[in-house]
């Protein structure tokens, strides 16, 4: 072998070295481009995707925010019950205080009055048998026992022995 096809030799292994490298260089290219493309996607998605995620989660905050104010409306008109059930225990307790104070002044016009039997020492004292006497006495007339009769307080209705034999 020459010197001659040695050189032409290693100039075409040169050459094809070269045109290797070249071709690999390309692809290389090329993968990278398609690569970056790929990524481009992926990001065009993200971000995509990252409106939808706070649209959601705008969505989330509002029903927070409705949960939130539907809670403290409740507390609110649970606090108002609250405050009306305490208002009619109060109102129930004066009611049946003023009631009291009613049966008491019956008690005492009775105990004065004479045309009102003497029951015994029970009833004058609002014993158990006394106080039946007084429930129906708020409206103005005094209605005896043992006899049905009703008659006003003023004392112009038929008059009735207090004891027997008066």
């Amino acid at each position: 072998m020459s010197t001659s096809t040695v050189i032409w030799i290693v100039v075409g292994v040169v050459i094809v070295l070269a045109l290797v490298l070249v071709a690999v260089r390309m692809s290389g290219k090329q993968k990278d481009n398609r690569q970056r493309a790929k990524a481009d996607d992926i990001r065009q998605g993200a971000v995509e995707n990252e409106r939808d995620v706070q649209r959601h989660q705008a969505e989330a905050d509002e029903q927070e925010a409705l949960a939130r104010q539907a809670r403290a409306e409740a507390d609110r008109k649970a606090a108002a019950a609250e405050r009306l059930e305490l208002d009619a225990q109060e109102r129930g307790e004066q009611a049946a205080g003023k009631q009291d104070e009613q049966r008491d002044r019956l008690r005492a016009a009775d105990e004065i009055d004479p045309d009102v039997p003497d029951r015994g020492h029970d009833d004058v004292a609002g014993g158990p048998d006394s106080s039946h006497r007084y429930a129906d006495h708020t409206d103005g007339a005094h209605r005896r026992e043992g006899d049905g009769s009703d008659y006003p307080r003023d004392g112009t209705g038929p008059r009735m022995p207090s004891r027997p034999g008066e």
